[in-house]
């Protein structure tokens, strides 16, 4: 999933989750699916089923994590007899989550990509203006001093820039996922197992889907899941209401961190900017035209 773009496997888990609410089987669903959601992935998964295959073993074939979480869904769900819909209808509101914390990033990344990339032409601009009001700052360049000027000038812009595109970088690998562990137990649990079977048909199913939005360690001693567990445990009581509220909360939480870190990207991207790419401007656009100029004035 892009940052921006709608979820598809989220809108397929929620219209399977009320095709098999209306009484279709697996198989049935996913053929209408390829009439209800056109799309590649879908076509593939219809293919497969048709094949034989299962349909979380369909799901976890298409390529992107969303699919492979969807997978493991629909794989804990058959394996530990819970009810499809249900697990179907809070997957996809788990996705829909993630897709629109990924949208709020993107809006949040994209002043400050535009501001490096505008700033970044400010040198060849500041030259192309000169010539365009008649000072032509070119000959400089061939002088000795214009020659030093041009070589710091491009080694200033080449750090300027990648010292953005690192620090952009930096916050874009920051996405991650967090709290579909729990989504994941509460469906294996909703099937009538204990928490210790349950974790265990959780892991079977995450590392077959390979889905990597899902880190074992999670499942073995990762929070919220085990605080979870272990509160409910203490507190006799069914764990189901405290992991989708776990889940929602850590969710939460890591979306508003990697927000904050988007937005300190518009402070921290100015920094490369004045060290680097303003002196750059200087060295190319600025000096090279006031020698220029004084030339003009005092020619000889």
């Amino acid at each position: 999933m892009g940052e921006g773009e709608t979820s598809v496997p989220a809108a397929v888990a929620a219209r399977c989750a009320a095709l098999l609410r209306g009484g279709m089987s697996p198989a049935q669903a996913v053929r209408v699916l390829v009439t209800d959601l056109e799309g590649v992935e879908t076509r593939a998964i219809a293919a497969r089923v048709a094949e034989g295959v299962s349909v979380g073993q369909a799901f976890g074939e298409v390529d992107g994590p969303e699919w492979r979480v969807l997978g493991a869904a629909w794989r804990i769900a058959e394996t530990s007899g819970a009810p499809f819909a249900p697990a179907l209808d809070r997957i996809a509101a788990a996705l829909h989550g993630i897709a629109e914390g990924a949208r709020k990033r993107s809006v949040l990344l994209a002043g400050p990509k535009m501001t490096a990339t505008l700033v970044a032409w400010l040198p060849l601009a500041s030259v192309l203006v000169s010539l365009l009001l008649g000072f032509d700052p070119i000959p400089v360049f061939f002088t000795p001093l214009g020659a030093v000027l041009l070589v710091v000038g491009v080694t200033l812009q080449a750090l300027g820039m990648r010292w953005s595109a690192r620090l952009m970088a930096r916050v874009e690998r920051q996405d991650r996922v967090a709290g579909l562990e729990c989504e994941l137990a509460w469906i294996a649990l909703a099937g009538g197992a204990p928490p210790a079977l349950a974790l265990r048909r959780v892991a079977d199913a995450v590392s077959e889907a390979r889905a990597e939005w899902i880190p074992l360690d999670a499942l073995r001693n990762g929070e919220p899941l085990a605080r979870a567990l272990r509160t409910a445990t203490a507190a006799g009581v069914q764990a189901s209401a405290l992991l989708l509220d776990a889940a929602c909360e850590e969710r939460a939480q890591t979306q508003a961190a990697l927000e904050r870190e988007a937005e300190r990207l518009g402070v921290r991207i100015l920094l490369p900017l004045a060290c680097c790419v303003l002196p750059a401007f200087i060295a190319v656009g600025v000096v090279p035209i006031v020698v220029a100029l004084m030339g003009d004035l005092f020619p000889g």
